[in-house]
């Protein structure tokens, strides 16, 4: 144990010149886990694309090292991952950290608060997600450039890259689940079924002074509200507070400029896509966190920041165990409920974008639709500002709309369930955790259908390097049919605990769904029905496991 003491992380070690390599982070971890075994286990997600092990460290005082010891544990379980984008490696560093510091005796010295976490909840990390992004290392990724407000402020020697080596954006990879990453991720999330999920970044863009932008889902007309309402009222505020009393680190909800010149012009969130890992786990129905460190601090400061806000949000975890696990806990029953009985006006926003047409002809999106909101933006003078000085000469509290909510601009009732019959849409239903069977014996039965009137593509942007994916936009017409259903047709029942995430897999319109990646483009003809038809109503159906 006394070997904890002397033990530090690569950037600790260089004076935070440097950030761990693949190999450091696995020597790191095995050290803890050989100075500390009562308290930590390692385990693995699986190997990335290149091979590399992509490591998981439970953390637990009480023995809890597994998804169901967890559970009989009656503790809260807080998951952090870090590393989805390699060039974003703080989160990797603190957590590394932690692994140390949350281990260490007394005797050592060791923080009795931090070792005392370990009692009142089990956390989970995962501090290198995309190992082979990682391990490209060089100067040239994340490179400061103010003018165009990209980049970062070391460490000098270089970080890894934002995409894996086979060149996913896992951030954007949450719906499709094409990158072995995100399947290994979704397999670990659906396993363990974390109450509380943290998401590591570190981001570039408007000149404000801010050491860190949070946020957490904000499509709740979609996912289950309760989760998203407690972590934006309640969760996020309390610990941004602590932070900066404690820490004199001064933290916002996640945003940037709509003119990059101008803080009154609004401050705006990113698009409310789930196929983002914060929209996504909003869906999911349990309690979310992204972090973003600010790239215009120095890494020192930056690895410090986010290392303070994980702390107090463990520390708001442990103290309010009970009021965490019966949010995400109530969610959960509420949608399997929602689903078993649902209510015509019980609607699932789906959609949250308007269709335009680029000068070119080809078909585009915006997001324009936010409830109406105001917030305080502490940035610097204007003139700063305008120069992009970083810091800026004197600070300034501006007024300006917050973008941050949004509205669906397609909604739909929430269904029974869904009757598949393009089967191989099966795979892809399981890589989300979802459960599904077949019909046992041929039935016709009274449904739901939409006719597809039109089929169009548009580009998708920020999804893999050197590939350009497309999405596919479907319009349709909703109908009542009888059909005929052959036994062995997959049905997806929406009484399970993602349920809200099935609706928007499944829709046609979806902005996100199977259907607009191309996955239910082999069966699709226009004038004809789309292969997932709905069941509005409870029915009793003969099914077999799938």
């Amino acid at each position: 144990m006394a070997g904890l003491a002397r033990l530090q992380t690569r950037a600790e070690r260089t004076n935070f010149e440097e950030t761990s390599l693949h190999a450091d982070v696995l020597d790191f971890i095995g050290q803890v886990r050989r100075a500390a075994p009562d308290l930590v286990r390692v385990g693995s997600l699986g190997r990335s694309a290149e091979g590399r092990d992509i490591p998981s460290v439970v953390l637990s005082g009480n023995g809890a090292f597994t998804p169901a010891a967890a559970r009989r544990a009656g503790l809260p379980i807080a998951m952090v991952n870090a590393n989805i984008h390699a060039g974003e490696v703080e989160g990797k560093e603190a957590l590394l950290a932690f692994m140390r510091d949350m281990t260490m005796p007394t005797e050592a010295g060791g923080e009795p608060s931090l070792r005392s976490l370990l009692d009142q909840l089990t956390l989970v990390f995962i501090p290198i997600l995309n190992p082979d992004g990682n391990d490209r290392i060089s100067t040239e990724n994340r490179k400061l450039d103010l003018v165009a407000l990209e980049g970062q402020i070391g460490p000098p020697t270089g970080v890894g890259t934002r995409n894996t080596g086979e060149g996913w954006n896992l951030n954007r990879d949450y719906m499709k689940q094409e990158a072995v990453e995100s399947n290994h991720l979704a397999r670990f999330y659906g396993a363990w079924w974390p109450h509380v999920f943290i998401d590591c970044h570190t981001t570039d863009g408007s000149i404000h002074a801010y050491d860190l932008t949070y946020d957490t889902a904000h499509i709740d007309r979609s996912g289950h509200p309760g989760p998203i309402d407690y972590v934006r009222t309640r969760l996020l505020p309390s610990v941004s507070e602590a932070v900066f009393k404690g820490y004199g680190r001064r933290g916002f909800f996640y945003g940037n400029y709509r003119d990059q010149d101008d803080p009154t012009s609004g401050w705006e969130t990113s698009p409310g896509f789930p196929r983002f890992g914060s929209h996504y786990r909003g869906l999911t129905g349990r309690l979310d966190i992204l972090l973003e460190t600010y790239s215009y601090i120095d890494f020192r400061a930056r690895v410090e920041t986010i290392g303070a806000y994980l702390l107090e949000i463990f520390r708001y975890v442990a103290s309010h165990p009970t009021e965490v696990m019966e949010v995400a806990d109530g969610a959960e029953w509420e949608t399997m409920a929602a689903g078993q009985n649902p209510r015509p006006d019980d609607l699932v926003g789906i959609n949250y974008g308007a269709a335009r047409r680029a000068e070119d002809g080809s078909l585009v999106f915006d997001w324009p639709v936010h409830f109406l909101e105001e917030a305080d933006i502490v940035a610097y003078d204007r003139p700063s500002i305008r120069a992009r000085r970083i810091p800026g000469r004197r600070l300034v509290t501006y007024r300006a709309p917050h973008l941050a909510r949004f509205i669906p601009s397609v909604s739909v009732p929430r269904p029974f369930g869904y009757l598949l019959t393009q089967t191989d849409i099966a795979r892809k239903l399981r890589q989300h955790n979802v459960e599904l069977s077949t019909l046992a014996e041929p039935m016709d039965l009274d449904v739901e259908a939409y006719v597809v009137l039109g089929s169009e593509k548009t580009t998708s942007p920020d999804i893999c390097t050197g590939i350009e994916r497309f999405e596919t936009v479907l319009s349709v017409r909703k109908e009542r049919r009888r059909v005929h259903f052959d036994a062995g047709t997959l049905f997806v029942p929406t009484g399970q605990r993602l349920g809200n995430l099935i609706v928007y897999l499944l829709e046609p319109e979806s902005d996100d769904g199977l259907a607009r990646w191309e996955f239910f483009d082999p069966s699709v003809r226009i004038g004809e029905p789309f292969h997932a038809f709905r069941l509005p109503a409870p029915i009793r159906l003969l099914t077999r496991k799938a």
